[in-house]
């Protein structure tokens, strides 16, 4: 049987849209700030109405390609 390695999850970048408190490291996030966050983490914050996506200039430039 073959073992797949799964690739490391990607963090994504994403705006701070209501100030909120990182349960991990205890420190407060402002509006306005960004933070690089794991899939499932900015899912349930995205949710929550919390951050949004910002996209980079290197995804602008692969959305416009």
């Amino acid at each position: 049987m073959v073992t797949q390695k799964s690739k490391p999850a990607e963090h994504l970048e994403y705006e701070v849209l209501v100030p909120y408190q990182c349960p991990n490291q205890r420190c407060w996030y402002q509006k306005g700030d960004v933070v690089d966050l794991l899939p499932c983490e900015a899912e349930f914050l995205k949710l929550g109405g919390k951050v949004k996506a910002v996209l980079t200039t290197q995804q602008k430039e692969k959305a416009n390609a």
